[in-house]
């Protein structure tokens, strides 16, 4: 008798599971039919969270050109010696050979003096001012390349550098760059204050959208309770409407944000020609699209659970 109530209890336990994943398929495609079915709330909801959250997304992708770009200029940053007038030539060469053999130092190049005012008086347009000056103002310089581009090193290799007798400056030429980052980290946080809010206003699109759709839903909510329905049968196809809603907003969100980008890919190629620089606009990758949907899709439920759970249990038969 037990084996025989466990045959039939297994068919029974797995007509249960095979209802239960039956029934959210189909809520599946009810809610995207529901939303067919009323083209223009569904266009301007999703355009609306499209927009919405496209404006963070595009915060995210000019940081991460910021990132990108400043990275490339800290693995150039070099260190500019400025020697004392009163060091020879001589000695000025014989000081760079020995900075050259430190083991933080990757390549240096000398400038002497006689360069320096030669670039100058090239450069500046100031050669017959240049011309009348009755001695070189210009100091010997060192151009020093550290081995490694970490922040800490080189501000170390920098101590040591201007704690030498013969070097009456020594300069970091990317001391700028760390300003540059210090703006980037404010912009990064005010960037993610700004994804929190925006974050918000869409799970209210999406939750006062469902809202209104429980309440032109209302009767038949509740001749589907006075059948016997459950509060999570009747609840699944409004979660999955907000599904939808933000899995189609975060695809438009996307779309907005690549055509931004691609509509400025072309002034940006005149720039590099112009300038003879290769710098090239990084737009969203995979992993990046893969989260933005996700991101979406997630606000789409929450906005949906909360609007459902809010409003459901209101609806009873009198």
């Amino acid at each position: 008798m037990a084996g025989s109530n466990i045959r039939r209890f297994k068919p029974a336990a797995s007509n249960r599971i095979s209802a239960y994943f039956s029934h959210h398929l189909q809520s599946l495609v009810f809610s995207l039919g529901k939303i067919y079915q009323s083209p223009a709330t569904t266009i301007m909801t999703v355009a609306v969270i499209g927009i919405t959250l496209s404006l963070p997304g595009g915060f995210y992708l000019f940081l991460k050109n910021i990132d990108a770009m400043s990275g490339d200029f800290r693995s150039s940053s070099q260190i500019s010696l400025y020697l004392d007038l009163d060091i020879d030539e001589k000695r000025a060469r014989a000081l760079n050979k020995d900075i050259a053999a430190m083991a933080q130092v990757e390549s240096t190049r000398f400038i002497s003096r006689e360069q320096s005012l030669e670039e100058f008086r090239q450069n500046s347009g100031f050669g017959k001012s240049i011309d009348t000056l009755s001695s070189n103002p210009l100091p010997h310089t060192i151009i020093v390349e550290p081995v490694e581009a970490d922040t800490f090193t080189v501000r170390n290799l920098l101590g040591s550098l201007q704690a030498m007798p013969e070097v009456e400056i020594a300069k970091l030429d990317t001391e700028w760059l760390e300003r540059l980052y210090t703006i980037v980290e404010i912009a990064k946080r005010s960037v993610m204050i700004v994804t929190i809010l925006f974050a918000c206003a869409v799970l209210l699109i999406i939750g006062n959208t469902i809202r209104l759709d429980i309440q032109n839903r209302y009767q038949e909510i509740i001749v589907t309770k006075l059948i016997g329905a459950t509060d999570a049968f009747i609840r699944r196809p409004f979660l999955y409407g907000g599904v939808w809603y933000g899995l189609l907003g975060g695809i438009i969100s996307w779309l907005i944000v690549e055509l931004g980008y691609l509509a400025i890919s072309g002034p940006l190629q005149r720039l590099n020609l112009l300038y003879q620089s290769e710098m090239t606009l990084i737009t969203f990758s995979f992993q990046d699209f893969v989260v933005l949907i996700t991101s979406s899709t997630l606000l789409g439920l929450a906005g949906s659970w909360i609007a459902v759970a809010r409003h459901l249990r209101q609806i009873e038969p009198s």
